[in-house]
């Protein structure tokens, strides 16, 4: 599951851009976003529903087109806040709300059809068609409360000074990554 998690992806990068970007605060309420998301696709999977999110289905399309959407909408917003990146105002991006980190995390998270596809299949390594009700509960409040866990370590980590210096450092040269990589999570979204 955390090697599925912190793959490179759409949450992996907006917990890391919103963690050196914004601070502690705003990473934990994209992280609580995400874990929200999380519960849903987990949700999903085990009412056997991951069918409907299917690449080749109508919905799975949908949701691929939309979260490829979202996160180039993330990309550009990055982008416009790195003319102001390194000018004089201590190396900050102007400040995300919490509403809006949290909803950043919500949507990143649902938007992207692979997670109830990738937990479906982690699920049925463990719960077959007939296990008991308890047994899925516990399996989901694993993923969940996992899922949850290791952001909030990832989040607490990128706040480590020297960490946290060396990216003020390149502030802006990191965020321009962090946007071409958002783009071109949402283009292999697109075309897979």
């Amino acid at each position: 599951m955390l090697v599925g998690q912190f793959s490179p992806g759409p949450d992996f990068l907006l917990v890391l851009k919103n963690a050196l970007n914004h601070g502690r605060r705003t990473a934990l309420l994209s992280v609580a976003g995400i874990t929200v998301g999380l519960t849903v696709h987990t949700s999903l999977a085990l009412a056997g529903l991951a069918f409907l999110f299917a690449a080749e289905s109508a919905t799975g399309a949908i949701l691929r087109y939309a979260g490829a959407a979202y996160l180039v909408y993330v990309a550009i917003t990055l982008w416009r806040t790195l003319s102001g990146a390194g000018d004089g105002r201590g190396g900050k991006s102007p400040r995300l709300g919490d509403r809006a980190a949290f909803t950043q995390g919500l949507l990143t998270n649902l938007l992207n059809p692979k997670v109830v596809i990738f937990l479906s299949a982690m699920l049925a390594q463990f719960l077959a068609p007939d296990s008991p009700p308890a047994d899925r509960w516990i399996y989901g409040a694993i993923i969940v409360g996992q899922g949850a866990a290791f952001w909030a370590l990832f989040a607490h980590i990128l706040q480590i000074p020297p960490v946290r210096r060396s990216f003020l450092r390149y502030q802006r040269p990191a965020n321009m990554v962090f946007a071409g990589l958002l783009v071109i999570v949402a283009i292999r979204t697109c075309i897979a």
